[in-house]
């Protein structure tokens, strides 16, 4: 996809920005993450990272965020390597922190449909502003 940074997100209308979010929220990222089976009892999992990093929608320079999923698996779980990857496309995708939480949360809910999840992004200081976002159930 072609993300044009000079048509800065601040010089937008209201209906092109939301058109903007709306269609990096409905890309197919979710198609990366390879599902396999879980043969388990009830455990939490964990995954964390502090090499997660996607583009800024206003200036297309990389953000740089510290992950961590908690999840109760039902019947499936998500192959590393593969987990990987789908968090590597977002270098290349301009999405703001409260979004790209949202996004990982509904993709990592629509493969892997655990009994429960939480995903908590910590976004690096921007601006002078520490910038925490948390969805889900907390365990």
């Amino acid at each position: 996809m072609d993300w044009k940074y000079t048509d800065k997100i601040g010089k937008m209308s209201e209906e092109e920005l939301k058109k903007r979010i709306k269609e990096v929220m409905s890309l197919d990222t979710y198609k990366k993450i390879r599902p396999i089976p879980y043969v388990g009892s009830d455990e939490k999992v964990v995954y964390e990272t502090s090499e997660f990093v996607a583009r800024c929608p206003e200036t297309g320079i990389i953000d740089f965020y510290k992950l961590r999923i908690e999840y109760i698996p039902e019947k499936k779980l998500p192959e590393l390597k593969s987990f990987k990857y789908y968090l590597m496309q977002f270098e290349e995708i301009p999405i703001s922190h409260e979004h790209l939480a949202s996004k990982v949360y509904d993709d990592f809910q629509k493969v892997v449909q655990p009994k429960r999840l939480y995903v908590y992004l910590e976004v690096n200081v921007r601006g002078g502003i520490k910038t925490y976002i948390e969805r889900g159930e907390k365990m």
